[in-house]
């Protein structure tokens, strides 16, 4: 089995599987094309790669559409126009959806439709052989509910009179955050400040993201690390949105922390306080292919 459904920024949805959009073939699914940089040295044999990067993934679903009467058909036509219009698969940073799954795996990626559709012939009351095309940005698929991890302060300490084992609290400094994802994972972090310097440290990789200057308690901090979308705000207690960028360290790039593939060792580093900050850290694992 294998089922390709999309969704829209409307939320409306179109499911390629069994009548009435009876799903033939799907195309795209498997690594994506690299573009890859060579060198040549005086007198060498070959090349040497010097770098690569990932192309975007281009997803195409060819399908019937089969009816028990002719103008059925031609109304599924219609709506498929309608959710595929590009009007509604873009706004500003957002995408609209695409779902991939089989019998054992489900996978998401964003994607925007890319031409198709072309109606070369028509059987009684089906029309066969229709191919759609999706453009996803993105060379990857991805788990479809994102994983994350959180540093919090925990314990509710005592008060007289008290007996032992005394609970204090307790602050989690540490976390292991595990990256089920063929390839590095940005990530998402958000901050509910305290007053601190925060800095969160990959012990796995060696990559650390530091601020330079305390966060006044009652904002939150949120950092994105996902080179396509780097972000660095502050949002106060009325919703207010500042940008955060001018408070990052220069020794730190935003964009070089990521979760490596396996399990990362994460430590919260809390500067001139203490370590009271709630910090979620969250991802989507990535895979070359499905």
């Amino acid at each position: 089995m294998q089922k390709l459904t999309y969704f829209n920024l409307n939320n409306e949805q179109i499911v390629f599987w069994h009548a009435p959009y009876v799903l033939s073939k799907i195309g795209g699914l498997e690594l994506p094309d690299l573009k890859i940089e060579t060198l040549n040295g005086v007198y060498q044999q070959g090349d040497t790669v010097a770098g690569y990067r990932r192309d975007k993934r281009v997803v195409t679903a060819t399908f019937s559409i089969m009816e028990s009467a002719r103008e059925a058909m031609y109304a599924h036509r219609m709506d498929l126009m309608r959710i595929l219009s590009p009007d509604r698969a873009v706004r500003g940073e957002e995408r609209a959806v695409l779902i991939y799954e089989n019998d054992s795996v489900r996978y998401m990626t964003w994607a925007v439709p890319d031409g198709g559709l072309e109606a070369k012939s028509r059987t009684n009351d089906t029309q066969p052989n229709l191919k759609v095309t999706f453009r996803c940005e993105s060379p990857y698929w991805f788990a479809i509910n994102p994983s994350s991890v959180v540093f919090e302060y925990s314990g509710e300490g005592f008060s007289l009179p008290f007996s032992f084992p005394v609970d204090f609290g307790r602050r989690d400094f540490s976390r292991e955050a595990n990256n089920t994802g063929h390839v590095g994972a940005p990530v998402e972090i958000m901050i509910a400040c305290k007053g601190e310097i925060p800095r969160i440290y990959n012990q796995t990789t060696g990559k650390r993201i530091a601020l330079v200057t305390a966060i006044p308690e009652g904002n939150m901090l949120i950092l994105n690390t996902d080179p396509a979308h780097l972000d660095a705000k502050i949002i106060d207690a009325e919703g207010n949105e500042t940008g955060a960028f001018g408070k990052l360290s220069l020794e730190t790039p935003l964009a070089e922390f990521m979760l490596q593939p396996g399990v990362n060792e994460l430590v919260y580093e809390a500067g001139g306080a203490e370590a009271m900050s709630e910090i979620t850290v969250t991802w989507r694992p990535a895979y070359e292919g499905v």
